[in-house]
Order: structure tokens, then C-alpha cells, then sequence
């Protein structure tokens, strides 16, 4: 694309210091993944701190082939860097605007479906894609979010829940060019705040729940809620889908103006989409729910009363999508979930789960899930990570005092915190119920629950999910919880 036609469709905000008849072939926001004829976008930020910097960053990428840089007003000196700048009022919405346009606009020749809320939005996501693929009759829908960026047999390992602007934008330019029509994905707050997905047309958007998470970045709930009202209030969906069995998503949904469906996990509800007979057991979910389009039979494997609110919003925007609505909930009815979701790693005695539940809400409402359909023990394992939202260690404790019956505090990702420091908190909020067991190595800590395990005993792995590594210092380390259950399965079987 020449700088002159990328600059017109940046707008009149935008200006060119340089050849407008210079041709870029990509856009990148790093500088060390620049390839020949690539714009690069030059931002402040944690690595950026200085303009100077900036500017360095900013050589890098003219010596790795960069064609062009684009940069706030006054940030830079197209003269000191050697190449064509374009200036913009905001360096983070530029780069949207200028991937979404040097790759073509590849949202608005798909149909996407943008998942927010604190929980369950990577299970809605891989929902969604499984509704969608059965209603259309083959694999038609990519995913993008916390587990992986895929699309039929192409698979990339996500670095970030919503990847950055440009990596967006290139993810579905490529699941398009390979055929997808659909795409589910994961919209995290931290995304809309650094406005990765502001250039993304979004034909559905959907609100899980909001609980207390990333307070860290957002510092309070208000201003954490209203960055992921964003969505609906301000990029203008076809269609909002909001679960309405929390206060914030009764409130959002009357404050949306365009069209919108409401879904409920609860029978007495009277939202649009709800389940009208409900079973839960350790095998699933069985009952039937009722959608505009009908009432149809509802089951699946999936485990606990959370994993409703999942199954209800994907049919939302099913419905929201005017897809075949039968087809669609017949088809989650083989959807084992996300993976490290409530994932089981075979047991003999003794269920063994791994869960990515790292929130006091996360972690109340997979508890209290397993609690309904277990009459044992359940013994869970969990700890926090480090250099993150602090102030949720204390609520995390208290919610699995209260609902586990044995409770092994361990390290998540420490990072640069002492794993000591960062357990402390959880304890001390955690004695008042319960005693819990402190062991801060991760690997002795599963060891030692499925190792003292009863039969019949449940035993949760929580916090990490899917991950297959521990951040300690600034050192990411192999490791995944469902290996080390496998192995201290096996030596339980062994009798050591």
C-alpha cells in the first residue's frame, strides 16, 4: 500500500513527512520482528520509555528493512531516522488503523464474534466455534484468545489474550485467506484500554460476567467495568449479547441502544435465551433451553452451573449470527471445553482436574461447581501470580477456605516476587476459616495432593490451566500442571 493512500484512509489527523509513493507490505509494532518493506509502528511504552528510545527502536527497524515509520506527533525526526514518517495524534490507534488497512480491512469480510468479561471467555470462545462449525456444516470458524490463535489444522501460541493491533490484524488476514468466515475471540480489557481492537468490526459482542480482576492496570472496578463497556457502548456491534444473571450485565444491557439478546443461566429467568429444565451431574449438563427461534434439548460434558452461563451465551450469539439454531446446540453437545478448563488428566481413585481459575470469583464458582456434584472431598491446589493485581490474594483464600476441604497454598508465577511475600496474604485470610497446607514448590505441592488423596476424593489444579510453563524471575520455565498430575498418578498407582 503507498504511504500516500495509507495516510487519506488514516484521516485528516494524520500527516506524511517523506515519499508518499514509498509501498509498505506490512505493519509491525517490534522492531526486532521487522521484515524488508514493513511499516514500523514506534510507541512509548514499558520498554519505550524515553523518546529516545523510541527512536532507537526506531533505527532498528530502518536497518532490518523498514520501508517507513509511523509515531505520535512530535515523537520523532523524519529527518534523523532516514525514512518517510507518518504522524498521528495517538501511536496506539494508528497502528490499528494502519495494519487494518495495509492488510485489507480483514474484519469486515468476517463475521466476528468479540467475548469479554472477567470469566469463561476462552471456553465461549472454543463453544462458539464448535456451535458454528455444526451449524455450517464443516470448520469455518477461527478462534483467537488466551489458549491459542487457530483456525482448522493452522495453530499459532498466543503470547497475549488479544494479541497486539497489528498481530490481529495479520491472524485474520490469514484465517480469511485460508477460508474461515467466522472468527471467535477473546477481547480482554487490557486490549480495549490499548486499543488493539479499536479498527476490528466486531457483527457480534458478548459479556460473559465482570468480577474482580487486573486491578493492577484498571486500579479500580468502575473504570475496569467501563473499559470493557467499550465494546458495546462504543464500537457499535451488530448485535450485543449480555448475560444478565449479574448486576453489571442487568445495567450494560439496558445502557446498550442498538440490537442486543439476553441470556440467563438461571430456569426462573426471562432473558431471550435461558435453560428452561436443568440437570447437573459429573457426567454434564442435560436439560433444554429456550431461544427465540424454539425451545431444543441441551446437553453436554462440560462440568458445573458456570459452564451453563458459557453454553447460554454462545447460543446467544448463535442466534445473533442467524444461524441454524438445532444444528448449532447439537453440535456442543461434544464439546469437551477448552483445554485446562476444568480438564480432567485420567485418575484411577481419585479425580484429578486442572483449572485455569485464578480469581476469587474464578475459583467460588469452579469449587462450588464441583461441589454440587460431588459428595467428597475436594482438595484444591492454588497459589497467585507475582507483580500482578495484589489485592485479590486475600479474597482468593478466603473463597477456597470456604468451599475446599483441604487447601494446598502453592507458588503460580511468582516473577519477580518472593513466593513467601505472595502466599502470606492468601494464608493469613485463610486461617480464619481453615488451616491450610503451605507448600510453595508446584511440583511437590500436586505430588502431595493426589499422593494423601482419598478415594473418591476430587482434586483441582488451579490457576494455570493450559500453560505449560511457570514464570520465575524473568526466567519462563517448562512446566504444565497436567504432567506432574500424570506423574504423581502414576506413583500413587505404584504405591509411592
Amino acid at each position: 500500500m503507498r504511504l500516500s493512500d495509507l495516510v487519506r484512509e488514516l484521516g485528516a489527523s494524520a500527516s506524511l513527512e517523506g515519499d508518499g509513493n514509498v509501498e509498505v507490505t506490512g505493519v509491525r509494532h517490534d522492531s526486532r520482528a521487522i521484515e524488508p518493506g514493513d511499516l514500523f509502528a514506534a510507541r512509548r511504552g514499558a520498554s519505550a520509555p524515553t523518546y529516545a528510545v523510541v527512536a532507537k527502536y526506531a533505527q532498528d527497524a530502518k536497518n532490518r528493512g523498514a520501508r517507513a515509520v509511523l509515531a505520535a506527533r512530535g515523537a520523532l525526526d523524519a529527518k534523523a531516522i532516514g525514512l518517510p514518517l507518518i504522524e498521528v495524534p495517538d501511536a496506539a490507534e494508528g497502528l490499528a488503523r494502519a495494519a487494518a488497512a495495509v492488510y485489507g480491512h480483514p474484519s469486515f469480510g468476517l463475521e466476528v464474534i468479540g467475548v469479554t468479561g472477567t470469566n469463561g471467555k476462552t471456553t465461549t470462545t472454543h463453544l462458539i466455534r464448535t456451535a458454528v462449525d455444526a451449524a455450517l456444516g464443516r470448520p469455518l470458524c477461527g478462534i483467537i484468545g488466551t489458549v491459542a490463535h487457530a483456525y482448522g489444522d493452522w495453530r499459532v501460541t498466543a503470547e497475549h489474550t488479544t494479541p497486539e493491533a497489528d498481530d490481529l490484524q495479520r491472524l485474520m488476514a490469514t484465517m480469511k485467506q485460508a477460508g474461515a468466515t467466522h472468527i471467535a475471540m477473546e477481547v480482554s480489557s487490557i486490549a480495549i484500554a490499548a486499543k488493539r481492537t479499536s479498527a476490528v468490526r466486531f457483527t457480534v459482542a458478548a459479556f460473559t460476567n465482570l468480577t474482580q480482576d487486573h486491578l493492577d492496570f484498571h486500579k479500580t472496578m468502575e473504570a475496569y467495568a467501563e473499559e470493557k463497556a467499550k465494546l458495546f457502548l462504543e464500537y457499535g456491534p451488530g448485535t450485543s449479547v449480555v448475560c444478565v444473571d449479574h448486576e453489571f450485565g442487568r445495567e450494560l444491557f439496558a445502557r446498550i441502544a442498538g440490537p442486543k439478546v439476553s441470556v440467563s443461566a438461571s430456569v426462573a429467568s426471562d432473558a431471550d435465551v435461558r435453560p428452561t429444565k436443568l440437570a447437573l451431574s459429573a457426567r454434564g449438563i442435560d436439560g433444554e433451553v429456550r431461544t427465540p427461534n424454539g425451545i431444543f434439548p441441551l446437553r453436554s460434558p462440560l462440568i458445573g452451573a458456570h459452564n451453563v452461563e458459557n453454553l447460554v451465551v454462545a447460543i446467544g450469539c448463535v442466534h445473533a449470527l442467524a444461524l441454524e439454531t438445532d444444528r448449532a446446540i447439537a453440535g456442543l453437545a461434544s464439546d469437551r471445553g477448552a483445554p485446562g478448563r476444568l480438564e480432567r488428566v485420567d485418575g484411577d481413585d481419585v479425580v484429578v482436574l486442572v483449572d485455569y481459575a485464578h480469581t476469587p470469583d474464578a475459583l467460588a464458582r469452579v469449587l462450588d461447581a464441583l461441589r454440587a456434584v460431588t459428595r467428597d472431598r475436594i482438595v484444591c491446589v492454588f497459589g497467585c501470580g507475582g507483580d500482578r493485581d495484589a489485592q485479590k490474594r486475600g479474597p482468593m483464600g478466603e473463597a477456597v477456605a470456604r468451599r475446599a476441604d483441604v487447601a494446598i497454598v502453592t507458588s503460580d508465577n511468582p516473577r519477580t516476587e518472593e513466593p513467601a511475600a505472595i502466599a502470606k496474604p492468601i494464608v493469613d485470610a485463610m486461617r480464619a476459616i481453615r488451616e491450610p497446607i503451605v507448600e510453595l514448590d508446584r511440583a511437590k505441592a500436586i505430588a502431595r495432593a493426589i499422593r494423601e488423596a482419598r478415594p473418591n476424593d476430587v482434586v483441582l489444579i488451579a490457576g494455570k490451566g493450559h500453560e505449560d510453563y511457570q514464570i520465575v524471575g524473568t526466567e519462563k520455565r517448562h512446566f504444565d500442571d497436567r504432567e506432574h498430575a500424570r506423574e504423581a498418578l502414576i506413583r500413587r498407582r505404584e504405591g509411592r
